[in-house]
């Protein structure tokens, strides 16, 4: 018999803690309970160092699944834990910042006993915004970027361009048929290619809050387009 792992120390703050404990140790109606509290409540994050447009919020992320992120948390006092006491949290009402931050997945209370992985999907369930299915999402638009977050172009090369499956790859600019924008990473590659471990790696230092769709086709696909990240090769 294996013995369960303790969860660290967590003492609830709030109402939303509380929940939050009750739906870990309880059943489909206290799960219920805490993911109808969640869009109501306070959420708070930690915006990315550096400076930005008035307009534009970044957002501190973690590496999940090889995709950045979103690190969300149920008090201010958990986000300074995790982050430090140098960071600046910020509260946002629980939909408002769903609705903005659901184009990626999010992780709620990362380094504490308690918490959750949300995807865009259970995202849009919180708030009643059900997104397109995942086989009716293309983009639309693809150009080469202006600019890119700090570190991701230097990162996915770095990695991608290490791993002798991957024969090209190529980083754009996107707008997807729902609307969204980000960034598209095309992927030309070779057998079995641990695409979610290269992009693990790649995500870890960098802070990227907006959404990065990777597709990966074969070797004798045509071109991509937007910046070239690894040049062609046999």
């Amino acid at each position: 018999m294996t013995a369960t792992p303790a969860r660290p120390a967590f003492e609830p703050l709030n109402d939303l803690e509380r929940l939050l404990m009750a739906a870990a140790s309880g059943g489909a109606g206290e799960r219920a309970a805490f993911e109808t509290a969640v869009s109501d409540a306070e959420l708070w994050v930690v915006p990315a160092p550096g400076q930005t447009a008035a307009d534009e919020l970044r957002l501190r992320t973690v590496a999940q699944d090889g995709r950045p992120a979103t690190a969300v948390f149920t008090a201010r006092e958990r986000a300074l834990q995790s982050i430090g006491a140098d960071a600046e949290p910020t509260a946002f009402p629980g939909r408002a910042l769903l609705e903005t931050i659901r184009e990626n997945p999010a992780v709620l209370n990362p380094g504490h006993g308690y918490g959750a992985r949300w995807s865009p999907d259970a995202m849009a369930r919180l708030i009643g915004r059900p997104n397109p299915a995942p086989a009716e999402r293309y983009p639309t638009q693809v150009a080469k970027p202006a600019s890119t977050p700090p570190g991701l172009v230097d990162a996915l090369t770095r990695e991608l361009a290490a791993e002798p499956a991957v024969k090209a790859a190529w980083l754009a600019l996107a707008r997807w048929n729902d609307g969204e924008e980000g960034f598209l990473l095309d992927i030309r590659a070779a057998g079995e290619t641990p695409i979610p471990l290269l992009m693990n790696r790649a995500l870890a230092g960098v802070t990227l809050d907006t959404r990065l769709d990777v597709v990966v086709g074969s070797p004798d696909a045509a071109p991509g387009a937007g910046l070239e990240i690894v040049s062609a090769r046999a």
